[in-house]
C-alpha cells in the first residue's frame, strides 16, 4: 500500500461516497472502486458495508482509518520537518569584522549563489564564542580565530586610504600614516567595524591632536562632500562612495593593512562550503 491509497481511504471514509470521492479527488468512478479494492486486498479485509447510494466503514473499516490517519499525519509531519531542514540548509548566517567586506561580499555571494540565504551581520568581541554557540555559521575576521574546533582560511585583503579633500598637503604624497599626519579634523561614520574601532585607538593612544568627528553614515557622507576635513576608506568599500574631487592615500599602519580569514568549525564544512568555493574563486576585489 502506499500514501495515495491511504488518502483516497480516507476521503472515501469521509464523503460516505466513491462517486463524491472520485469528484474530489478528479478520478473515475470506476479507478476509486479499483484503488479500493486493491488496497481491500492487500489489508485482507473488507473496510465498508456497501448499499447501492452509500458506503458506510465497518469495524475493520474503522480500525484501518485510525492507523491511516495517524500514518499520514506523520508522513506530512516529516515533509515539513524535511522542508524546514531542507531550507535551514540553504542558509548561511555570517559574522563580519567590519562593515566594508560585509558590503562587498553579500552581494557578490548572493549574486553567485542564489539558491543560498545569506544573512550578514557585525560582531564585536569573542570570534570563538560566536561559532560555538552557534550565533553564526561562518565569520570574517582580521586574523586567524585560534581554538582546536576552528578552522581558518584566507580570504580578502583590506587596508584603509585616506580620502584627501583639494588644496590638502597630503595631496601629494605617495602614502601616510595616522601616526605622522597633521593634527587636523577626521571624519569617521558611527558603523562601528573592526577598521573605525582601529583608528579610534591609534588616535586614543598615539594622536590625541587629531580630532575625530563622528556622524551617522549620511551624515558623514554629506560632510565628506562638504568640508575640507579628513576622511577615511577601505578598499573593498571604495566603490560604493562619492568622495568628489578627493585623492584617496594608503595608510601604510601595519593594522590597516590586513588580510580577512573566514572562520567555521571543522564540523561544519559541508554547510559553509558554497561561501568558501565562491571565496577561492576570487581573484581579488573587482
Amino acid at each position: 500500500m502506499d500514501l495515495n491509497q491511504l488518502e483516497c481511504f480516507k476521503i472515501i471514509a469521509e464523503t460516505g461516497s466513491l462517486t463524491r470521492a472520485a469528484e474530489a479527488l478528479h478520478v473515475s468512478q470506476p479507478a476509486m472502486s479499483a484503488l479500493l479494492k486493491r488496497l481491500e486486498g492487500e489489508l485482507g479485509a473488507e473496510l465498508f458495508d456497501r448499499s447501492p447510494n452509500r458506503v458506510k466503514l465497518n469495524a475493520a473499516g474503522e480500525l484501518a482509518l485510525r492507523h491511516a490517519n495517524t500514518v499520514l499525519r506523520d508522513a506530512e509531519a516529516m515533509r515539513t520537518e524535511l522542508a524546514a531542514f531542507a531550507r535551514k540548509n540553504r542558509a548561511l548566517t555570517a559574522a563580519f569584522c567590519d562593515p566594508g567586506v560585509q558590503w562587498y561580499s553579500v552581494p557578490r555571494f548572493s549574486m553567485a549563489h542564489p539558491e543560498v540565504a545569506l544573512t550578514g551581520q557585525l560582531y564585536e568581541g569573542d570570534a570563538a564564542k560566536l561559532l560555538l554557540e552557534r550565533d553564526c555559521d561562518l565569520l570574517v575576521a582580521p586574523a586567524e580565530v585560534r581554538h582546536p574546533k576552528v578552522e581558518n582560511v584566507p580570504f580578502l585583503a583590506d587596508r584603509v586610504f585616506l580620502s584627501v579633500p583639494p588644496g590638502s598637503g597630503l595631496l601629494d604624497r605617495e602614502s601616510a600614516s595616522l601616526r605622522d599626519i597633521p593634527a587636523q579634523p577626521l571624519l569617521l561614520p558611527t558603523i562601528g567595524g573592526h577598521f573605525i574601532r582601529t583608528i579610534e585607538k591609534i588616535a586614543a593612544a598615539e594622536r590625541p591632536d587629531i580630532t575625530i568627528v563622528k556622524n551617522d553614515h549620511l551624515m558623514t557622507q554629506h560632510m565628506i562632500r562638504s568640508t575640507n576635513f579628513l576622511a577615511t576608506v577601505s578598499t573593498l568599500s571604495i566603490e560604493l562612495r562619492n568622495d568628489g574631487l578627493r585623492r584617496f592615500v594608503p595608510l601604510t599602519d601595519p593594522e590597516l593593512n590586513i588580510l580577512y580569514r573566514i572562520a567555521f568549525l571543522r564540523g561544519n564544512r559541508e554547510k559553509v562550503q558554497p561561501f568558501l568555493s565562491w571565496a577561492k574563486s576570487l581573484s581579488g576585489p573587482a
